[in-house]
């Protein structure tokens, strides 16, 4: 079952003519300059943070340990949403909510709510999980994604990727449980736009007060980007698309292996492990008869042989439009029993959301069909 509705004029109209700067591209040391430049002591600025990421406020006017002048000089200079929901799809279960998000200039970008429940053992407890996207469409071009599909557009500033998170942030406020986990893993390569991301970030760690170990960024394996992300100040989780453990079979897979093949992206990877002492997953998105065989499992094996990493396998959701289909269920437990056999921590992601094309690029690809541009290399 799925129901899908336009919800958008729950949301602020966003409009074309509308000039005004989205205040989530300010950092929080940049409200504080914004509120001392109108007049008024730098702690102001902290308020409006506060009522930024910590509650469920939508219009400076509501936010009312203000001066009702600051309030107006803010409402006048900035605009609080960078994006108005185009439509919503909620599974079933309610364990999955999807929406298309339409931005400031018309494009369109997707963003899911994930939310576990307790175990039917009693153990665990419930949490929500918002992955968010970083570009309008995917420069990367992996060849089983449906985003690849829409070539790229452009990268998304930091209030465009802060305000997906704020949507559900928000709404699980009022509907628990209350997300606690970001994971930048969307439509588009987030270490391609890094400043934008490690912007949303710190808003989400210093403004919104998640920690950092709660936040995870996806790659298809950008070295520039994980270069820099070793030496960021927000040591965030790294998951890397990995999907294939040989070169060949990578690089039809994920292009950009061609530019960066597998040792030179392990050696990033064992760098990055050994300098933030956090633990590197290993995304693996089995694909039917093409990257799921009892041989590729053991190749598997002796990649992570010795490491401190996860490895994440994936059943596939698939896409209409593309040649891949999703592993056999006895596939994948083989492919899990050898990998956890040989003492590598492995997992089997459960699938959430199929029947509300919660895979990325599927919903966005309805709503507005393929990206009016195509950059086809990567950059």
């Amino acid at each position: 079952m799925m129901v899908e509705a336009p919800v958008g004029a729950t949301m602020h109209p966003l409009g074309a003519g509308d000039v005004r700067t989205a205040i989530g591209d300010l950092s929080l040391s940049g409200l504080r300059d914004v509120v001392v430049e109108m007049g008024y002591p730098a702690y102001r600025g902290d308020q409006v943070g506060a009522w930024l990421y910590r509650s469920s406020v939508r219009a400076f006017d509501d936010m009312t340990n203000l001066p009702i002048a600051l309030r107006h000089a803010l409402g006048s200079r900035f605009r609080i949403d960078a994006m108005e929901v185009e439509v919503e799809a909620v599974a079933a279960d309610d364990e999955t909510r999807k929406v298309a998000l339409r931005l400031h200039d018309g494009d369109v970008v997707e963003t899911v709510l994930m939310r576990y429940p307790t175990r039917d053992d009693g153990t665990g407890a419930e949490r929500a999980t918002v992955c968010v996207s970083t570009q309008v469409g995917c420069p990367v071009k992996c060849s089983f994604c449906a985003t690849g599909l829409m070539g790229f557009t452009r990268n998304l500033s930091t209030a465009e990727i802060v305000g997906q998170a704020l949507h559900f942030l928000r709404w699980s406020r009022a509907n628990p449980p209350v997300v606690r986990n970001v994971v930048f893993m969307g439509m588009g390569e987030p270490l391609m736009n890094y400043d934008a991301t490690m912007g949303a970030v710190a808003l989400l760690v210093d403004g919104a007060g998640l920690g950092v170990h709660r936040l995870t960024v996806s790659t298809s394996g950008w070295l520039p980007g994980m270069a820099r992300l070793i030496d960021d100040r927000y040591a965030v989780r790294l998951a890397v698309s990995l999907h294939a453990p040989v070169d060949d079979l990578r690089s039809s897979l994920v292009p950009l292996n061609r530019r960066f093949p597998l040792a030179i992206l392990l050696d990033a990877c064992w760098e990055y492990q050994a300098r933030t002492r956090r633990r590197v997953t290993f995304e693996y998105t089995l694909l039917d008869g093409v990257n799921d065989t009892p041989a590729l499992a053991r190749d598997l094996v002796r990649l992570c042989r010795g490491r401190d990493v996860h490895v994440n396998l994936i059943p596939m959701n698939p896409v209409a439009s593309l040649p891949f289909g999703a592993s056999r269920p006895e596939a994948v437990d083989e492919f899990h029993a050898i990998l956890r056999a040989a003492g590598v921590i492995c997992t089997i992601r459960r699938e959430m959301g199929r029947e509300i094309r919660a895979a990325c690029g599927q919903l966005r690809t309805e709503v507005q069909g393929r990206s009016r541009t195509a950059v086809d290399a990567v950059p």
